[in-house]
């Protein structure tokens, strides 16, 4: 009767210490795909920032060009003078 208690005793230590091991890979390959994906979104994210400056910058190059037209002068002026003044007064406000 003692030795099949040991036996049982030696089998679940080895499965519980199995199981543990096997959950232990798992934890490390979740980790590995994780840190990738992670890496994914950083990229994504500095390749979003840059394709926004560019927008920015090109929108701007377009309204130059824009007011640079005697009729659309005057209203682009107008608007960036409206503009501005609001910016001045945030930031006198702060």
């Amino acid at each position: 009767m003692e030795t099949t208690l040991i036996v049982s005793e030696i089998i679940f230590y080895l499965t519980v210490s199995v199981g543990i091991i096997a959950v232990g890979v798992l934890c490390a390959i979740v980790a590995y795909y994780l840190i990738g994906i992670a890496r994914e979104l950083e990229e994504l994210s500095r390749n979003l920032n840059q394709a926004t400056t560019e927008a920015g910058e090109r929108i701007n190059d377009i309204i130059d060009r824009l007011s640079e037209m005697p009729i659309l002068s005057y209203f682009l002026k107008r608007r960036a003078a409206a503009h501005d003044r609001k910016g001045r007064e945030k930031s006198s406000k702060k």
